[in-house]
Order: structure tokens, then sequence, then C-alpha cells
């Protein structure tokens, strides 16, 4: 058993999976860890390419393509190991990054779970941690109020722009592109909540992590280049899946009348955007035409979702 498994889950990003794979041998060098890529069903060639260039990595396949927790879930179930590195394709390690984890782990023992600090390609600082949200917040983000003033306090703070975080710092949640996690503290929790296939599956497991004692940690001297949004730019999932796993964190996190609130509101906005599509997207030409019903489709997905009856039970 290997003390760290560096994970790494891809799905049709072939040349972002081999950066990661790249970046994660060399964060790896003198530790004893194993590098292991978690592909979901990826058509782009990414497995092949893993293997012609790093034969000395282990690839999973996923056919299913089961979602990010899921595909740690099973990797760290097949790989056991002390610790665990989780991580997206779009993410570059610094060398450094993940001794610099490791230790932290090592000195602060109630810590389950640490992240590092991360930049934009272009060096730009990004939000690293981020507070639980609340409804309120949740509310002002569907209704766009805060694209309205994105420097609002609230939005701040939902950021720890009111703390100084260029120092180790406790906080509720990290982002999930990028964690270390002890392995013991990831096992008592049962791992990811599989019912999150993308978005909120990290603050989900944060906050279940400090339910069972173990707090949550940004080591800032560990660093990471995190290209935001990459490894899900080429299709409209943000649309559904961001909305349908944000109902289900705050009905199982909130209970069921906040739940309701705040699917109540999305579909609302939902069926505001597909009317605003028309007159923003026109169908004067076939691209138009066709860029204008996936967006539909989209809405009317999301809409048939939150209409279930599912979304509302209790996971």
């Amino acid at each position: 058993m290997n003390d760290t498994a560096v994970i790494v889950v891809s799905y049709n990003t072939r040349e972002l999976t081999l950066q990661a794979v790249a970046s994660a041998r060399k964060a790896t060098a003198g530790l004893d860890a194993r590098v292991i890529v978690a592909d979901n069903g990826s058509a782009d060639g990414t497995v092949q390419a893993i293997r012609a260039a790093h034969a000395e990595v282990t690839v999973l396949e996923n056919p299913d393509n089961p979602g990010y927790g899921a595909a740690i879930n099973r990797a760290a179930a097949v790989h056991r190991s002390t610790h665990l590195c989780a991580m997206n394709a779009d993410v570059v390690l610094e060398p450094e990054s993940l001794a610099t984890l490791r230790r932290f782990l090592a000195t602060n023992r109630a810590c389950g779970l640490v992240g590092p600090a991360l930049t934009y390609p272009d060096g730009t600082p990004q939000p690293s941690a981020k507070r639980f949200p609340t409804l309120a917040l949740a509310l002002g983000e569907v209704l766009e109020l805060h694209s309205l003033a994105p420097g609002n306090r609230w939005v701040r703070r939902f950021y720890y722009a009111d703390r100084d975080l260029t120092r180790d710092a406790v906080v509720d949640t990290i982002s999930g592109s990028v964690m270390m996690l002890r392995a013991e503290a990831f096992e008592t929790v049962r791992g990811f909540d599989e019912g999150f296939r993308m978005y909120f599956e990290e603050t989900d497991l944060c906050r279940r992590l400090r339910d069972r004692g173990h707090s949550v940690a940004l080591c800032p001297a560990a660093r990471a280049v995190h290209s935001h949004g990459a490894s899900t730019q080429q299709t409209s999932v943000r649309q559904v899946e961001y909305y349908l796993s944000y109902v289900r964190y705050f009905r199982k996190h909130h209970g069921r009348a906040a739940a309701a609130l705040l699917r109540a509101t999305v579909m609302t906005g939902a069926l505001v955007r597909m009317t605003a599509l028309v007159f923003k997207y026109p169908p004067l030409d076939r691209h138009r035409a066709a860029l204008l019903r996936a967006k539909e489709a989209a809405c009317a997905r999301l809409l048939r979702s939150l209409g279930s009856s599912g979304i509302m039970r209790a996971p």
C-alpha cells in the first residue's frame, strides 16, 4: 500500500490530462506515491495517450461515466493508500505541492482534508476556499443579483475575501479541483456522495468531514494552476448539473423547505431564460437555430429534472 494515491479524473480532456499527469509525476518524485487516471468513458483517445506517454501510470476505465466523486471512490477502493489526492484533469501541480500538503497533514492531525492555493494559467490568484453557501447567497446567485454587483460583501465573504488566506487557515470548504485527504477520514464519511455527479461534491464532503470532527484547511505554501472550467466548457452541463446539485445540496443539509424554495427559483429562472434565448439567439440561420435548440433543450432538461419527485428525496 502506497502512502499517497494521486487520482486524476478525466473525461474527453486528452491534452489537459497529459499535462496533469506529467505534473503529478513530477510532484510525486521522492514520495511513496502512485499516479492513477480514472477515466470516465473518454472518446478522444485519452486512455491510449496516457498509456503511451506514461506506461507506469495506472489507468482505470469507467465506461459508464459515473461522475467525478464516483470515479474517485472507485480508484480509492482499488488502490488503497494512507492518503489520497483527488484532482481534475485541468490542474497542473507545482513540483513541491504534494510534499507540502503531505507535511501539513502530518503536522495537523485533526485535519482530514487540505488544499493548495490556486492560480489561473496567467498567474492571477484564483479563489481557493469558500464558506458553506447560505440560502440567501444561493437565491442571489440564481436570480443573477450578484452579477449586478459582483464585489458585494456577501460574495466577498463567501470567498473569504474578508480574511487573510496567505497563511494556513481552517476553512469551510476548498476547491474540489485538487485536494489532499487523509484516507482514514475519507473512509469514515464513506467517501464522496455519488448522488452529486458534478458540482458540490466537495462542498458536501467537507461538510460531512466537519460534522465528524475533521477540520478542513487551506495551505497556501502548496500551489497549483487551475484552468477553471476547461474540463466542462465543451458542454452545457453547468445549466443542468450545477443547479440539480445545488438543490440536492440544500435538500441534504438545509431541509426540504429551503430546497423547495431554491428549486422554485431555479425553475422560474429557467422559464425566463427560455423566453430570453429567442431574442438573444434569433434563429436567422442554421447555426443560430441549432444553438438556440441546444440551449432551449438544456433548459427543458433542467425543468424536467427539477420537476421529478426524486430531486427532493432525502439523499
